[in-house]
């Protein structure tokens, strides 16, 4: 008799895969499937669908709204998307529910509470927090709080974040930093890296990987971007990203969620000689030809603590620039920390690099040999893998002590 999987359903919005949805993809792919059996549900069809099948990920779509006000991080709460998610769930039958991103969790908890009504059954919610926009307004703690059962920060830093005005449970939240396969993210020859990717071979190439969000800050990159252009006359800056997508179901904001990609348009308008030396590479599913192909990584973003992409950079040997509060970019070791909405500062670290690439070599250096110490993907894996086992331990529990109610009940009653 083969052993019971356990069924992990996994919920998730952007249906473009950005940072969030490669630590989801690198989790699935390197999860253990003799004990845990993943199903994904997207809330449309795009890159991250695609993958999954390829992966031969059982996924669901289905039209769940995210937000109700995207800027304000205002979780959707469409009453249909509601009923048609406990009804999916209810099919599912899972064990657990990760939510990837913490404005979903709602839905999660509405359809835990519907398979309560089945006598024994407890799911338990997990989800994962990838930044400090997971807890910027009181609400979204409340929805922490009482929508999930365990909250896994990506540093310690965000940890503290989560739980600071004491709404959100200390026990609630683990930490669970992510990881890079360093086998696949590996330094390669910046030449044939180049040549794929139709690049110039002798320009310093500054590359800046995330999609085009609000909360990336490409503005500030590009601000900086126009200071270098002015010294350097052989750089290249290249943007790598998704588009932002549609997020919101809601009337006010429908039609306007990728503004900030005519905000970038309309920036490098207005900056033609600037707009020359930009090359946006959307999505591009090779991302260790990205880094190989680049001599500097910067990342804007004013809330990035951990970053994916500075991780995958950082494992290919490339100097870092990133804002204040990164956990990966150690200040004059393997990179430069500045100030966040800072463009001047960025554009003098560019500068700093650009004219010492024996510094640049040395960062490199040593941002690899941290990621290889302590931010391997398998070592991610097992903690997420140790954490369900903890739940569902405590599920279990739960279920014996609810037989041995209905037990005690029934005999009272005969």
């Amino acid at each position: 008799m083969k052993p019971k999987k356990y069924k992990v359903l996994y919920l998730t919005f952007h249906p473009n895969i950005g940072g969030g949805e490669t630590i989801l993809l690198s989790l699935l792919a390197k999860l253990d499937k003799k004990i845990f059996e993943p199903i994904v549900v997207v809330t449309k069809k795009g890159q991250l669908s695609k993958t999954l099948s390829k992966l031969k990920i059982k996924t669901y779509i289905l039209n769940l709204s995210p937000y109700l006000i995207r800027k304000l991080f205002i979780p959707g709460l469409s009453p249909s998307s509601i009923y048609k998610f406990i009804k999916l769930t209810r099919r599912i039958n899972p064990d657990l529910i990760h939510v990837n991103h913490l404005n979903l969790a709602f839905y999660a908890k509405a359809a835990t509470l519907a398979l309560k009504i089945i006598p024994g059954r407890h799911v338990p919610v997990i989800a994962t927090a990838h930044g400090k926009w997971d807890c910027l307004y009181f609400y979204q703690d409340l929805v922490n709080q009482f929508c999930t059962d365990k909250v896994l920060a990506n540093t310690e830093e965000l940890s503290k974040t989560l739980i600071r005005r004491k709404i959100l449970n200390l026990q609630k939240v683990t930490g669970c930093q992510f990881g890079v396969d360093t086998n696949y993210f590996m330094p390669l020859d910046k030449t044939t890296a180049r040549k794929t990717l139709n690049l110039p071979q002798k320009n310093l190439i500054i590359t800046i990987v995330g999609r085009l969000d609000p909360v990336k800050d490409h503005m500030t990159f590009l601000k900086g971007a126009k200071f270098v252009h002015e010294k350097l006359k052989n750089v290249t800056f290249y943007i790598v990203g998704s588009k932002l997508g549609d997020f919101t179901n809601s009337p006010r904001e429908t039609g306007q969620s990728n503004s900030y990609e005519k905000q970038i348009k309309d920036y490098l308008s207005k900056n033609p000689a600037l707009a020359e030396k930009i090359i946006f590479g959307s999505f591009i599913e090779s991302m260790p030809t990205v880094y190989n192909a680049t001599d500097i990584l910067v990342s804007s973003s004013p809330r990035e603590s951990f970053g994916l992409a500075i991780a995958e950079g950082a494992a290919c040997a490339l100097p870092i620039i990133a804002t204040v509060g990164n956990t990966i970019v150690k200040n004059g070791r393997n990179g430069f920390l500045v100030k966040p909405q800072n463009p001047k500062a960025i554009a003098e670290k560019i500068l700093t690099l650009a004219i010492n690439p024996k510094l640049r070599k040395k960062f490199g250096e040593n941002g690899r040999k941290l990621i290889t110490r302590h931010f391997q993907l398998q070592d991610y894996v097992t903690r997420i893998e140790n954490v369900y086992f903890e739940l569902l331990k405590t599920t279990a529990h739960i279920r014996r002590r609810r037989k041995m109610n209905l037990l005690n009940s029934s005999s009272s009653h005969s």
